[in-house]
Order: C-alpha cells, then sequence, then structure tokens
C-alpha cells in the first residue's frame, strides 16, 4: 500500500506542475464548491485530452474522466479515501473484480466505487429515469427515449468513454467500460442535485450553437475497412479537418453509383471530430448506416463523399484487408501500420491532426529489386503456384521502418509487415513463403495472377511511388517476345536484377555458397529449386564466355500411329566450353520475315531442352516449356541462337520441309535433325532413334532422342 501511495503522490505532483503550468486548463474548470460537474463543449476547436484518472486541481483530488475537455465529467473526493479509490482505480485497469468501497466526496456527501461485470452493472442499473451512454452496449438497458447517445451528443474519438444513469432512487450511477481485453467495468453511484437537468440543458445549448454555426464544407475520408470475415465489421471513417462544424444536412457517400445518404445526428460534425460509420454487426462504437453495398470495398476504383456539387475522393485497395493473420485497414495510399502484436492493424475512431510518416519510416527510393518469382516454387514435386514472391535490397544509409510502405505487383497490393527496421545492404522478402515465416525480414503476401510483365512497384503513406520493375525484360541482344521461366517437371527459374539490369536466375549452390545458413539454403526446397535464392541476395550476371549450339531440333513434332502430333517440337542445345551460360537468346526466323524471340534457361550441364511442354512420344523428357512455342513446318526458316549479355550469335541453323529431317506425311514418317561434328567439320543428318530416352511404343515411325547425345 506504501508503494502504491508513494507512486501516486509522483502522479499528483507531474500532473498538478503540468496543469499548473496550462492556463487553458485553469479556465476551462472554473473554481466550484461542486463535487461533480459535468463539460460538453463540442465546438472546441483544439485536439482534447483522453483521460481516466485522477488528478489534483484547486488544492482538491478529483477523477476525470472522457475528453477533456470536450466531454467530460469530473467527480472531486475527500482525501481520506483516497488510498482506496487507487486500489480500486488499480483493479479496473487490471481487469480485476474488487469489494465496493464506501467513502465521501469533496462536499462529504457519500459515495460507492467498485468493478463489476456486466451483469453486475445490470443489477445497478434498472430503469433509469434518464441516461448518457458513452458505450453503445449500455443503450440496451433501457428502452427508452431518455436515454441519450452518440446520436445526441459529439465526441472527437469514436471510443467507448464514460456513461452517467440517473437512478429513480435519486442518486447517479457513472460506469466507465472495460479496458482492452478485459470485461471488468468500473461503477461509482453518488448523489448530485440537478445534475441531470444540468446535462440535459448543456448539450442542447452547446448543440444549437454548433448547428448555428456550421457550413456546408466536405469532411474527409481517412480510414476503411471492408473484410468480411473480421469481428469488427466492416466500417468508413470520416473526418473534420477544420476549426469549424460542418453540417450534416446533405451529405452522402457514392460507391460505385450506390448513394446513400449519411444518418443524422446532432446535425453537425465537430471540429477535428472522427466519425465512424459501419455496417449494423460491426462490434466497433459507431454509427450504423445501412444501405450501402459493403462488399464493394474490396473492389478497385473510389468511394466519393460528397454533397451538391462538392465532394472529396478516397481511393480504394482494390484487394482484400486479411493478410496471413493480420487484418489491416486502408487509408487512401498505404495500409494501416501495425506495431502491435494485434491482429488488427488500425485505428479506427482516433482523433489524427499529425501526419503519419515519422522520421523513421522508409524511403520507397531505397529500394531496388532483387529477384522476382511469377511462377511459385516447387515442393515435394508439386508445383506451389501461391509460393510467388518479390526480394528488394534497401540501398538507403539510415536504419529505417518499411511498416509505412506498401507493395503493388499487378493487380496485387499489399502492406509491408516486418518485425525489425532494415539496414543498408539488408534484403527485404514479399511473398507466401512458408519456410521464412519467423524470419524478421520476411513480409507475408500472397500473390495472384501475376505474369513476369506486370508492374511492381513501391509506395509510402504519402503516395511517393517509385517503379522497381517495368515488366519489360531487356538483353543486350533486344527485349524477347516471350520468356520461358518454367520446366515441364515443375521447377522454375526466378528473373534476377543486377544495376538497373535483368537476367535469369543462375544455378544457385546452396552448399558452397556463402549464405548457406539462410532459411532457404538450409530447405530441401533449395534442392528442389536451384534457380532461385528466396531471401538470400545472390543475383550476379554470369561471366562465362563459353558458346551455346543447336544439336537436335524437330522442326515437324512426331507420328503417333498415323496421329500426327504437332506439339512435339523441339529444339534441342549443347553447351560448347568449360563452362555453361545460363540462359539463351533465341529468333525464330519465318520465311515471310515474322520474328519470334525467346529468352530461355539453359541447363548447368548435359542438354538443353526447349517445348511447348509434355511430349506425348517422349513422355519421360522434361523440357523448359513455352506454351506458345512452335516451329515452322513449311518454307525456308532460320534459328540462330544469341549470348544474351553480349548480343553475340552463338549459332544457326537453317531448314525448310527438305530438311534437314524428314517429315513424310505419306508414310506417317518423322525424324528430327542432329549435327555431329568430325574432324572439325559440322555436318546435320537425320535421326535414328538408339532406345533413349524412352519412347512411347505408339510412336516408333518417330525417330528423335531429346536430351541425349546420338
Amino acid at each position: 500500500m506504501r508503494t502504491i501511495l508513494s507512486a501516486f503522490s509522483l502522479i499528483i505532483f507531474f500532473i498538478s506542475a503540468s496543469c499548473k503550468q496550462d492556463s487553458a486548463s485553469e479556465l476551462l474548470w472554473e473554481e466550484t464548491e461542486k463535487s461533480v460537474q459535468f463539460r460538453y463543449d463540442p465546438n472546441y476547436s483544439e485536439d482534447p485530452r483522453l483521460i481516466s484518472d485522477l488528478v489534483r486541481e484547486n488544492d482538491r483530488i478529483c477523477f476525470i474522466s472522457g475528453e477533456d475537455p470536450n466531454f467530460s465529467i469530473r467527480i472531486c473526493i475527500h482525501e481520506e479515501g483516497i488510498s482506496e479509490y487507487i486500489r480500486v482505480l488499480s483493479a479496473w485497469k487490471e481487469g480485476s473484480l474488487i469489494s465496493e468501497f464506501v467513502s465521501t466526496l469533496s462536499d462529504h456527501s457519500e459515495y460507492r466505487i467498485g468493478t463489476y461485470l456486466f451483469s453486475g452493472i445490470k443489477k445497478k442499473v434498472k430503469d433509469p429515469k434518464f441516461g448518457l451512454v458513452g458505450d453503445s452496449k449500455l443503450k440496451f438497458l433501457s428502452a427508452s427515449d431518455s436515454v441519450w447517445d452518440r446520436s445526441d451528443f459529439n465526441l472527437k474519438n469514436h471510443f467507448k468513454t464514460f456513461s452517467i444513469f440517473s437512478l429513480s432512487n435519486g442518486s447517479y450511477f457513472l460506469v466507465l467500460p472495460p479496458w482492452i481485453g478485459s470485461e471488468v467495468y468500473l461503477g461509482l453511484s453518488f448523489q448530485a442535485s440537478d445534475l441531470e437537468k444540468e446535462i440535459r440543458n448543456l448539450i442542447q445549448e452547446k448543440n444549437r450553437i454548433g448547428l448555428g454555426t456550421c457550413t456546408s464544407s466536405i469532411p474527409i475520408i481517412t480510414e476503411i475497412f471492408g473484410e468480411t470475415n473480421s469481428n469488427l465489421g466492416r466500417w468508413i471513417e470520416v473526418y473534420n479537418p477544420h476549426t469549424f462544424p460542418i453540417c450534416e444536412e446533405g451529405l452522402e457517400l457514392n460507391l460505385f453509383g450506390n448513394k446513400v445518404t449519411l444518418p443524422k445526428t446532432t446535425g453537425f460534425i465537430s471540429p477535428y471530430e472522427t466519425r465512424i460509420y459501419s455496417e449494423d454487426s460491426a462490434s466497433l462504437e459507431s454509427i450504423s448506416f445501412s444501405g450501402i453495398k459493403w462488399g464493394d470495398l474490396k473492389k478497385a476504383g473510389k468511394i466519393l463523399l460528397s454533397r451538391g456539387d462538392q465532394s472529396y475522393e478516397f481511393n480504394l485497395p482494390g484487394t482484400g484487408y486479411l493478410f496471413g493473420e493480420n487484418y489491416y485497414s486502408w487509408k487512401g495510399n498505404t495500409f494501416s501500420n501495425c506495431k502491435t502484436s494485434s491482429p488488427f492493424c488500425m485505428d479506427p475512431g482516433e482523433n489524427r491532426t499529425t501526419n503519419l510518416e515519422s522520421g523513421a519510416d522508409c524511403d520507397p527510393n531505397d529500394f531496388v529489386l532483387e529477384e522476382l518469382n511469377p511462377n511459385g516454387l516447387l515442393h515435394k514435386g508439386v508445383l506451389q503456384e501461391d509460393w510467388k514472391y518479390l526480394d528488394l535490397i534497401y540501398t538507403g544509409n539510415k536504419i529505417c521502418d518499411p511498416s509505412s510502405l506498401k507493395i503493388s505487383w499487378g493487380k496485387n497490393l499489399f502492406p509491408i509487415k516486418i518485425s525489425k527496421k532494415i539496414s543498408a545492404g539488408e534484403i527485404l522478402s514479399i511473398g507466401n513463403l512458408p519456410f521464412l515465416l519467423g524470419s524478421p525480414s520476411y513480409s507475408f503476401s500472397i500473390f495472384k495472377s501475376t505474369s513476369t510483365t506486370d508492374i511492381v512497384s513501391i509506395s509510402n503513406s504519402n503516395g511517393k511511388e517509385k517503379v522497381l520493375w517495368d515488366g519489360i525484360f531487356r538483353t543486350s541482344k533486344g527485349i524477347p517476345n516471350r520468356i520461358v521461366l518454367q520446366k515441364t517437371n515443375g521447377e522454375t527459374v526466378s528473373i534476377c536484377f543486377e544495376n538497373g539490369e535483368s537476367f535469369l536466375h543462375p544455378y544457385f549452390d546452396s552448399y558452397l555458397n556463402a549464405s548457406s545458413q539462410s532459411a532457404f539454403s538450409q530447405s530441401a526446397i533449395a534442392l528442389e529449386n536451384p534457380r532461385t535464392s528466396a531471401a538470400i541476395k545472390f543475383c550476379s550476371k554470369s561471366k562465362t564466355i563459353s558458346e551455346v549450339k543447336f544439336s537436335e531440333i524437330s522442326w515437324m513434332g512426331s507420328y503417333q500411329g498415323s496421329d500426327p502430333i504437332s506439339k512435339d517440337r523441339f529444339l534441342e542445345f549443347v553447351s560448347i566450353g568449360d563452362s555453361f551460360p545460363d540462359s539463351a537468346f533465341l529468333e525464330i526466323i519465318q520465311g515471310n520475315g515474322t520474328v519470334v524471340s525467346i529468352i530461355l534457361p539453359l541447363e548447368k550441364e548435359g542438354l538443353s531442352v526447349l517445348s511447348s511442354g509434355r511430349s506425348i512420344c517422349f513422355p519421360q523428357t522434361e523440357f523448359w516449356k513455352d506454351p506458345s512455342f512452335s516451329l515452322p513446318s513449311s518454307g525456308s526458316n532460320l534459328l540462330k541462337v544469341y549470348d544474351p549479355n553480349t548480343g553475340g550469335v552463338w549459332d544457326e541453323f537453317y531448314y525448310s520441309s527438305s530438311g534437314p529431317g524428314v517429315n513424310d506425311t505419306r508414310n506417317k514418317i518423322r525424324k528430327s535433325a542432329y549435327s555431329k561434328s568430325g574432324s572439325g567439320v559440322r555436318a546435320w543428318f537425320a535421326s535414328l532413334y538408339e532406345g533413349r530416352p524412352f519412347r512411347d511404343p505408339s510412336c516408333s515411325f518417330t525417330d528423335a532422342h531429346p536430351g541425349f547425345l546420338e
């Protein structure tokens, strides 16, 4: 108890000192002998102070609760009962129940204070003559019109606050709502002459002033939340940023052509007042709002708050609000910051007039893209298509917080959330990567319907945006029509970036790489996905001087029995030299001048084979897959393969319907063309199948050997 009293003495000292320095406080509370005083001034044009605590004021100890001085109650108590009062107050804040305590107010009248569950509050408040309700849950204690709520008075913030009831026995009962995470209420009963009349008269008088001085300006929308599955419900936050009240009459929300008038309350929105308009089922303290199509908050577009020919536009995110296990609200340019352990990353109903951006926030310009994976990753032989990800590198000089940033990839928009600040040179991974869960530099997101040509950008809450990838894959040879990033067995290849240049991800050896202690390299996923390196700073262009040659070409496809299989067309490449290039730039030049260009990965060792997908006649052979791949079977055609880094020609091959290779449509025979070198001379021949690879028995008139040298 001595510890509590000592702590309280310090609190009283500091609060008393601050009050003496604040001349405004002295004006707000007139010196009076009254033990209980209610204040209401919605036209007060400064930020109110949220309070529920004891203060020393004019040599008296008083409990003040509410939005001081906008909407608050002051109850001054006798010092003899201060220690017990503090004990009850502490129990309420801790969420514990404590027996009712009896003492006296400063005017020597009796009061009782204790903590209660909701059932205890219901017993205390039975058919009140009058009630001022700051917690919507308590409104249902009486169906009487004499219970006033948020529609009868204005609060600057849309939080639960105190409620006060006038009871039939002439006493009053003050109720304070539970603290977050608690179910325990604070209750205080007392006597006060004419308090009900004072409350009614003051609210009506101040509301008349607000209604008489309000203007037809437009408030602004500051925050929305539109996720269906949350028990919070869906809501829209509206804020008056002006020092004068705004009239309610004529204000309406327009969501994709559906116009709904805002519900009428006191007739005006106070200076710096924040309101929450929500669906009926919302658990927040809010104003019920029906008629709006709440599901439209997930659509891309705008919501308008308007009156006549005036309107305020608020951008919608065009996505959901649930990312992983966290719910995020949307602020028009960014998702809310999430710096607590709560699953709800938002601050609904909170009055804010300051810029949310802080000096510790990261600048979007200080990030570059290091790796982009648009296909997902192979896991236990199955391609996990939602395991797409982005790796960013932070290039700034200061340690900063990226939680105010959002990432955009195509139609996907996600907040960035990591559990630490980021330093120069660190990598930031964004995507759906289970093996990175718990990593401090990993931000969970599920990218859907993305492609290599979708733009990637990063932006902050002020609208500053940097494009990290414009969707154009540039090489020294030029811009390819198509990019091959997947094999028929599900193996994928990421796109790498270095000094602003894009290239296909080299092979990643998790055992030799210096970053082998990372979560990725230590997982089995690294072995199945050797052309990726999630959360590792790895991308670097190959300096190989080796060449790549065509080794086998099936420009006609296969025959399965008498059925032509054109999709079995393929190209086979072989690396010549001591090292192996990571990729090649292919050109297919048709006789009519049409040119198709493709960038494709190359195997680390052995032969690389390109086709449109899995082969009918060679079903066990794995191909690099380009679904649009084909080769012309008539006319004169030229194939060229280039070094994508230098633009130099590695090899070329000319063919026509007469060969090299065989396309005998009468006898249903097809033979690919393959090259051999002898005595320094290279020649092309028609293939003879010699048992490898496996060939479907029904394809006996097809001679080829993709993936094997004859």
